[in-house]
Order: C-alpha cells, then structure tokens, then sequence
C-alpha cells in the first residue's frame, strides 16, 4: 500500500502539538517510526471502513425495511423530519436496536439520548485499541474514549486540526492530555503511548466524513425516506451517535445531505 505521505506530515505535526502541552521528549525521532506504523494502519482502517459501511443491506435488513416503509405510507406529514424519527420509534426498529444494542429503548429519541451507549463505547475501545499495542489502564481507557468522543462532536462540520488547529489544540489539551496529566502527577512522566493516543485521537476526526459520505450517498441513490431509513439500519449505533451531536433533527437531516467541509472565512488560521 501506498505511505499515506499527507497523512504522515499531519500527525508528526499532532506529535509536536502534544509535545509542546506535555514536555519536551528526546525520543521523538524514535517516535516517527510508530507515527509512519499509525498512518499505514488508519489508511487500512478508514478504506475497510467505507467498505463496510456502504454494504447493501442484508435480506433481514430489507424486510426491516419494508416493514418500516409501509408505516411511513400510512403515517401523516412525513415530509417532517420529527416524523421520519417517530418511524424509528415503532416495534420493529425498536426490536431491532434491541437485537443489536442488547437494551430495551422506549422510542429513538431515548436512543439517541443514550449516546454513547455502552454498546457504542466497546466498538470505539476495539477500535482504538488496534492502534495500541501498550496496554491501558482502565481510567488511561476512560480518558482516551471520552476524547475521542468530544473531537467526534466537534469535527461534524469539517473542522479538524488543520483548518481550526486553535480549537484542535484546547480540545486535546482539554479532553487528553490534562487528565492524563494529573493522572499519572509523580508517576515519573508520560510514556509514548500517551503520544500516540493523542495520534490516532486526531486521525480519527475523519470518521464523520466517512460516515457522511456513505449515508449521503445513500439518500442520493433513493428517495429521501427509503435513503433515511436505510442509513438508520445500515448503522444504526452510528447513525444515533451523530444524531445526538445535533439539537434538532431538521438539521441533523440538512447536514446528511450537504456538502460535508463547509466553506467559511477564515476556516484556515494563519500564523502569527
């Protein structure tokens, strides 16, 4: 596979960010090895990923499906993005999360309340541990996940740590680097992980427009109900995730069908 060369610059340039939060490492030309390993290995992740997620449905996915187009042609107003939720919040979707998630949910906006749901939370530490061999301690886990989650939160619009590098830096100085500082206060230091975790935390901003490209695509292929619902059931963890970064569901449905990286001025700050 080709190096991820762009990729490569950007998380040395991540490094240097949490170096100059942390301490001062005389190991970083040791470290580049394992940032050049990270990149190779979220280049095969975010490529598997689109792969997966951009599967057709299953047989069992399509009766769902069916079952839940035909409550959409009896259902008034469906033109209303209040009422394509009230769709998911019927029997068979419900039973459906069930099957999947293992929790009883009243209605999906109880779902999406819920996010991150302990189901969602054990995807997110599979997938963040494949990055790190080292292992964690549980609190070391706990911060690292919520991080993830926050930068998740804040990149649905596109920002990420080169056009918004101010917000990228007191975000992982916040959410990472802090805590684990006072964690591990008169421990004697940071270890490497620690670096690296800070790596993957920024190269995972790029999920959102993974996911928004696939459901996009989705609502592109099939009219606008049909493609609502099949994002719903193709991921339905992930698919409540962004929901919940959201206020209302109109504009939850507006993002899913813009471009995903917004024009705006002054998106890429300048050195000073």
């Amino acid at each position: 596979m080709k190096k991820p060369t762009c990729l490569i610059l950007t998380l040395i340039g991540v490094v240097l960010l949490i170096l100059g939060l942390v301490f001062v490492a005389p190991w970083f030309v040791n470290i580049y090895q394992d940032i050049r390993e990270i990149a190779d290995q979220q280049s095969e992740y975010m490529y598997s990923l689109r792969q997966d997620i951009s599967k057709p449905l299953t047989e069992e996915q399509q009766q769902l499906l069916s079952q839940l187009l035909e409550i959409a042609n009896d259902t008034p107003d469906i033109q209303n993005p209040d009422i394509l939720e009230s769709i998911l919040s019927t029997e068979p979707y419900i039973a459906y999360l069930k099957m999947i998630d293992g929790q009883d949910y009243p209605d999906y906006p109880a779902y999406i309340a819920a996010m991150p749901t302990e189901y969602h939370i054990s995807i997110v530490e599979a997938r963040l541990g494949q990055f790190l061999e080292s292992e964690l301690e549980a609190a070391e886990q706990d911060i690292w996940v919520n991080c993830y989650y926050k930068m998740r939160e804040w990149s649905k619009t596109g920002n990420n740590q080169l056009n918004n590098r101010k917000e990228f830096s007191n975000i992982l100085e916040e959410h990472l680097t802090d805590p684990l500082t006072k964690l591990h206060a008169g421990k004697g230091g940071f270890d490497t992980k620690f670096v690296k975790m800070g790596v993957v935390s920024a190269s995972m901003v790029t999920e959102n427009e993974v996911f928004h490209s696939a459901w996009k695509k989705r609502l592109q292929l099939h009219e606008r109900i049909q493609g609502y619902l099949q994002c719903a059931i193709a991921t339905p963890a992930e698919f409540a995730l962004m929901r919940s970064f959201f206020e209302h569901a109109a504009t939850f449905e507006n993002w899913l069908t813009e471009p995903f990286i917004k024009e705006k001025e002054d998106s890429v700050e300048m050195e000073e």
